[in-house]
């Protein structure tokens, strides 16, 4: 798939029906999309999310392959590495990577092994940290990670009703949530992806499986909490990814079962959603937000099995 061309597209608003307004409604530009089901390259089985370096290459988690492939910013194949199993490198069912482009480093949620890989930029393998359990450390089922301003690794743990937080080097720092034992964020259920927002001292945005968003302070307290959902909409829970938009800090969310992104902003504000880029959605599961030359947003658009592109314009 090759450029598009400058076509714009208007955010489909949500409760559009009602006629609600939007002070600041997004505005996307369709640019590019690549992929198609496969296991060689410059092709994917469930790509599940992708983040891109300095350079706009991308990497992406390809989660039916258990590999993550490279690809430049034409699509074009660099390399890959991976491979299913639960030796250094390999993953079982992948489900999410982040990059530190501070240290240039990839961290990288091996969900079925119960761990966090660590990577460099090239696939060199790093180090590692975590296993099935409850204990410090151990995860049960982990879906998401993110990073704070420190580097430091935070990790959705829901199957132990919980989030974690370690240094870069993989050493557990707290963690809260029911059945920590300080019951900070006792509040949380299930928490199934995260994401960290610079505004101020930092907080912590928390997208739970009942399909609202807690918003936390760095000490793990809760400071707001607001639907995803709004009244009548009638739409199926289930959630996937959260992520912030650095500069508005809007807040995107892939809502997978629904087919779509849905924007709010910092505050719980509904701005919209977004539907399409070059082709429709189908189950997307993550993206990334590229505000280096503007603000791009890559989608893992899972069920079509490619990566879509799109720019804010407005």
């Amino acid at each position: 798939m090759g450029k598009l061309g400058n076509w714009t597209i208007a955010l489909v608003l949500l409760l559009a029906s009602s006629g609600a307004a939007f002070p600041a409604e997004p505005v996307f530009e369709i640019d590019d999309a690549w992929g198609g089901f496969g296991i060689g390259r410059e092709a994917f089985d469930h790509p599940v999310d992708v983040v891109s370096d300095k350079n706009e290459n991308m990497y992406i988690v390809d989660q039916g392959n258990n590999r993550i492939q490279v690809l430049d910013r034409r699509g074009r194949f660099i390399r890959e590495w991976g491979g299913r199993g639960f030796g250094k490198g390999s993953f079982d069912g992948p489900t999410t990577i982040v990059i530190d482009k501070n240290t240039n480093v990839l961290y990288v949620l091996d969900t079925g092994n119960n761990r966090v890989q660590k990577f460099d930029l090239n696939g060199k393998y790093l180090l590692e940290f975590g296993r099935l359990g409850s204990g410090r450390g151990e995860f049960n089922k982990p879906s998401d990670l993110t990073l704070d301003r420190k580097g430091n690794v935070l990790v959705a743990d829901p199957g132990n009703n919980r989030v974690q937080r370690f240094d870069p080097t993989g050493s557990f720092i707290d963690e809260w949530g029911r059945f920590a034992p300080q019951r900070r964020g006792g509040e949380l259920v299930k928490p199934v992806s995260l994401a960290f927002s610079e505004d101020g001292f930092g907080f912590l945005f928390v997208l739970e499986a009942d399909c609202s968003i807690r918003e936390m302070d760095m000490d793990g307290l809760s400071v707001a909490v607001w639907p995803m959902f709004q009244k009548g909409e009638g739409l199926v829970c289930g959630p996937s990814r959260i992520r912030i938009e650095p500069r508005r800090y809007t807040v995107y969310i892939a809502d997978t079962v629904n087919d779509r992104l849905v924007l709010f902003n910092r505050t719980g504000e509904l701005l919209g959603q977004l539907r399409k880029g070059h082709s429709p959605f189908k189950k997307p599961a993550g993206f990334f937000i590229n505000d280096v030359f503007g603000e791009d947003i890559l989608v893992a658009d899972t069920g079509n099995n490619i990566i879509q592109k799109v720019r804010r314009t407005k």
